[in-house]
């Protein structure tokens, strides 16, 4: 089988390669061989993530002004999904950290906060959250009640409570986003704030079916005290653009996933032997690999035009929604098929494969769930055709 990333040679860097092959030496050495105690303790350990930060992983496109790695698009992709490969819960709080608790910060943060900020969310001295997500709110982020009132030394008061967060509960900061009024026509304003973990009242560790090892957080704020990032009312604006940035990461997971499972059904159809023949010789099963491999190319090709377009500075809304809707369904697909491969032995916890199922399956919902994947893409090309015909079109 040929290197899935033979595709991508031409657009990386020199460094970029360099980061890359460090990246799976430091897979290799630090996440595989302790991938399962993780996923059975359902914890990641703290150390994990000071040595991530220390290796350049908890900075990988912010500017080395700050203390990131300035890296490109395509290689935090590709990164994503050398750490997918062998932890799903770890590549998805990679992910969620580059992609929304550095890069909202770095877009749109006061000078005067960025420098409390950096460069210790990127050398692994703290670890960050981001909380959009409520019992009410989802993709619908009209839902959100969380509210924040300024107060009179200044500083903002944020009550809510917060669901499904991404590392909440484990973090020692957060990005809270919260209504802190309405705009000209009566829509939610939202803003978000800087706020110490500590302050939150944490509820539980919520248990997931999929990357089980990553802390999915409940907590409340009660009277919290928050420093606002950006100007008021920037909160949603900022959110929707560090989310394309987001999705590629989540494609990236997604093709890491459906690579590792695949990887370990093409070594069963190898060694595994029914009726006095390898699984190999089975044409039924030998389709169901080709099937993996031609949606999983797809997916790279998608993910590839996406990533390039972002690292030119080019709007990539469609395609980065295009690439995460595809890898995280064919990703799903590939590890279904996998698991299918691998019969009874592949639904066991003594593989990877199951594991691989499970934290697939999350890649359809995390970052905008495949429907509103859907939606972002037919709303952009009906408003593209609307505006081709110059606004003739039905109202």
């Amino acid at each position: 089988m040929l290197a899935p990333h033979s595709l991508y040679l031409d657009y990386l860097k020199p460094e970029e390669l360099e980061f890359l092959a460090r990246t799976r030496v430091f897979c290799r050495d630090e996440i595989a061989p302790h991938a399962n105690a993780w996923e059975e303790n359902e914890a990641l350990p703290r150390a994990l993530f000071t040595q991530a930060g220390r290796a350049g992983l908890m900075g990988i496109m912010a500017p080395k002004s700050v203390g990131g790695q300035a890296l490109g698009r395509l290689c935090y992709s590709l990164v994503i999904a050398e750490v997918a490969k062998h932890c799903g819960a770890f590549a998805m709080n990679l992910a969620a950290h580059n992609a929304l608790c550095v890069a909202h910060p770095l877009g749109h943060a006061s000078e005067e906060l960025k420098k409390k900020i950096f460069p210790s969310v990127l050398n692994g001295d703290w670890m960050v959250a981001w909380a959009l997500t409520e019992p009410n709110a989802g993709s619908d982020t009209g839902g959100v009640e969380t509210t924040a009132v300024e107060g009179t030394d200044g500083a903002w008061i944020i009550n809510g409570h917060k669901l499904y967060i991404t590392m909440g509960n484990h973090s020692d900061r957060m990005i809270v986003m919260a209504v802190t009024g309405a705009d000209a026509k009566g829509r939610k304003e939202f803003s978000a704030f800087w706020v110490h973990t500590k302050d939150t009242t944490p509820i539980r560790k919520v248990p997931t079916s999929g990357v089980r090892a990553s802390n999915t957080s409940e907590f409340t704020l009660k009277n919290v005290r928050g420093e606002m990032i950006g100007e008021r009312g920037s909160g949603q604006r900022a959110a929707l653009a560090c989310l394309d940035v987001g999705r590629l990461g989540i494609a990236g997971m997604s093709i890491g996933l459906g690579r590792a499972a695949v990887e370990i059904a093409t070594q069963r159809m190898l060694t595994r032997k029914q009726f006095g023949k390898r699984l190999a010789e089975f044409q039924a099963l030998q389709f169901k690999l080709a099937d993996c491999e031609v949606e999983l190319r797809a997916a790279e090709a998608l993910l590839l035009q996406a990533a390039v377009m972002s690292d030119r500075g080019q709007r990539h809304t469609l395609e980065g929604s295009i690439a995460k809707l595809y890898a995280s369904e064919a990703a799903s697909r590939a590890a279904d098929r996998a698991l299918q491969i691998c019969g009874g032995w592949g639904y066991t916890r003594d593989t990877t494969v199951e594991r691989c199922w499970r934290d697939a399956r999350l890649c359809e919902i995390g970052e905008g769930s495949s429907e509103v994947q859907r939606l972002i893409i037919s709303r952009t090309l009906i408003k593209a055709a609307e505006e081709a015909m110059g606004g003739a079109g039905e109202k």
